[in-house]
């Protein structure tokens, strides 16, 4: 048997395994996905032809509205705990190198705080293995935010079940086809009605039967009561974001936060290279070209503010950056120079590096050492982030994800069946990866792809443009707003709880601890707005419990007749409602293919280039 890996001085007196030096040989960081996230970030995009242009009014508007999933949300909990606690150790290391102390990250208390975060401990479950060297009280606060994740996926799960389904379908039938494809909204049109069905059948067939009878003395207000709270999905999402609240803050409280052991420090150190390897290799990219970095520019001023910028909107930070690039012999020492400027910005006064030796207070100027902190992180955020490399790793698993992989294992299992029921209606074909397209059949597919409508539309005629734009409009209503109404509520309240809890407290926003708060308010809402007007309505109860008729001539539920029994389907209920949405939309879709068809197509060619003055500010990365 192989004995423990070796060990390697850390130069605090510390050891780590040698796995744990950062190497940039091995550092899956592209450079290219790197440029793309900056440009987007930016609300810049490449429309083809060389140039960079920013994004329309249209575009941005898609974009906010569809907001991020919680895979990406994990992920970026993750990232950005590590990236505090590198911001930690450099702020650390350079006031204790200007001040003459010896550097003790094991023992330092802003690393301590930084690192026993929950958006750290909760991404990290193999922190609460021994060999780790926490605490045992530590190793339970682990496993604590560990539950606390596992709670919130049950409040994701019941926060959007149409959701789940819908995915589940596009697993099964359309897994290569994107959401805007002709193909995929056929796909939901055929899912939607089978979604309102099971809801309605499971509503009426056993809350309406199951609990009509348990419940058959008791007050029939209360029974009502009982059965609208039972079928509301957001009910389930409010208390399990309770739950998850809960068992972080017992995380919290459990945890000792003792020294941090070799093994830790040597680990939080190699993120720590990786930060300011990448920060390099980004700055170096940009160094000698003016739209780079104007685009880098611009992209940071989201989240930098105007007081922390120079006279032509660049900000200070990557002003004094740049500098270090330009002025340094070598790659060692352009990034120790890259380290002692963000030690710098991190802890003086001024952050033009006018004072040096002059640090911020740690009590007394908490909110501007919290802001220069922001600021890093937005840096670091461009260098590491979901869109810049894949990292699909079982860390950020909640339920859902286990049902997606659970779909795709019987999607896989029925296609590796001979003469399978999905592959004789050629639902789920089989991948031909020995069959590759012709040519003819390629300039068609792109012909005719809502993908190339909708980003090359100088290449169609006016009516397929505006076809295929109205159809995406819809398509991004439907599942933006209509199926994603409680994320929609979720937003405002858990960037609410954050600023709070940065502004008031001027401690860092906890990613996903201001989410939980988000669904579990949000859930709340709509859980009431489903008992007391929702279901009430669809029930034909009228407003409220008990409450007057509702003052309209249909009466809800619409019953579908099926032979010898009747479907009840709420239009009020979410599968519905995407349905009345998702027909016209498909509608303008394949509406849009039969005028390209007839208007023609003027082929594979790249968009004109923008004129010098345009307002669409066109740029190049070059």
């Amino acid at each position: 048997m192989a004995g423990p890996p070796p060990l390697v001085s850390t130069g605090l007196s510390a050891v780590a395994p040698a796995e744990l030096r950062y190497s940039p040989d091995k550092d899956d960081f592209s450079l290219q996905n790197c440029r793309a996230h900056v440009i987007r970030k930016a609300n810049y995009k490449s429309p083809g032809n060389g140039q960079l242009v920013c994004k329309g009014r249209q575009s941005r508007l898609r974009v906010w509205v569809e907001g991020n999933n919680a895979d990406a949300r994990y992920h970026r909990a993750a990232y950005e705990s590590s990236q505090r606690i590198s911001s930690a150790i450099v702020s650390q290391r350079y006031k204790s190198e200007l001040e003459g102390k010896p550097v003790d990250i094991s023992g330092s208390e802003l690393i301590k705080a930084r690192f026993y975060r929950q958006d750290n401990l909760r991404f990290n479950p193999q922190l609460s293995h021994p060999r780790f060297g926490l605490s045992k009280q530590d190793q339970h606060a682990v496993k604590l935010s560990r539950w606390a994740h596992y709670a919130n996926g049950v409040t994701e799960l019941g926060a959007a079940p149409t959701g789940l389904l819908l995915k589940v379908s596009k697993i099964w039938f359309t897994p290569k086809h994107d959401d805007k494809a002709f193909t995929s909204q056929l796909r939901v049109l055929a899912a939607l009605p089978v979604v309102a069905g099971v809801v309605a059948l499971f509503s009426r067939g056993v809350f309406g039967e199951g609990l009509g009878r348990a419940f058959n003395n008791v007050k029939q207000a209360l029974q009502t009561d009982l059965r609208a709270l039972a079928c509301s999905f957001s009910a389930i999402s409010a208390v399990s974001a309770l739950v998850s609240l809960a068992l972080g803050a017992s995380s919290c409280m459990t945890g000792s936060k003792l020294r941090l052991s070799s093994a830790v420090t040597g680990l939080i150190q190699f993120n720590k290279d990786k930060h300011l390897h990448r920060i390099y290799v980004l700055l170096n990219d940009v160094k000698d070209k003016p739209d780079a970095v104007s685009l880098l520019a611009r992209a940071l001023c989201q989240k930098i503010g105007r007081h922390y910028c120079m006279a032509e909107g660049v900000p200070i930070l990557l002003n004094r950056l740049l500098g270090n690039v330009h002025a340094g012999p070598s790659e060692i020492e352009i990034k120790q120079a890259i380290e002692r400027t963000i030690g710098s910005y991190l802890t003086e006064f001024s952050p033009t590096g006018s004072t040096k030796g002059r640090f911020l207070d740690p009590r007394a100027d908490k909110a501007e050492l919290l802001a220069r902190e922001n600021h890093l992180l937005a840096l670091t955020n461009l260098v590491e982030h979901s869109a810049v490399h894949a990292d699909p790793h079982e860390n950020y698993m909640d339920m859902r994800h286990h049902i997606e992989n659970g779909a795709e294992g019987l999607r896989q299992s029925v296609l590796e069946g001979s003469g399978s029921l999905l592959s004789v209606l050629g639902f789920a074909r089989r991948e031909k990866k020995d069959m590759p397209a012709g040519q003819k059949q390629a300039v068609t597919s792109l012909r005719y792809g809502a993908e190339n409508m909708l980003n090359q539309a100088h290449q169609y005629g006016p009516v397929t443009r505006g076809l295929a734009k109205c159809s995406e409009g819809l398509r991004v209503f439907n599942h933006g707003v209509l199926l994603s109404l409680n994320y929609q509520l979720t937003r405002p309240i858990a960037k609410l709880a954050g600023y709070i809890t940065e502004m008031a407290l001027k401690r860092p926003n906890s990613r996903v601890t201001s989410f939980s708060i988000g669904r579990a308010v949000a859930s709340s809402i709509w859980a009431a707005v489903d008992a007391f007007l929702i279901l009430s309505l669809a029930s034909g109860n009228g407003i409220a419990f008990g409450g007057p008729e509702a003052a309209t001539k249909v009466k809800f539920p619409l019953n579908i007749p099926f032979g010898s029994i009747s479907l009840g389907i709420s239009i009020i209920s979410t599968a519905a409602q995407m349905l009345l949405v998702a027909i016209p939309a498909a509608i303008m879709m394949g509406a849009a293919k039969v005028a390209c068809s007839i208007e023609g197509w003027n082929g594979n060619v790249a968009r004109p280039l923008e004129l010098t003055g345009s307002r669409r500010r066109p740029l190049a990365w070059a």
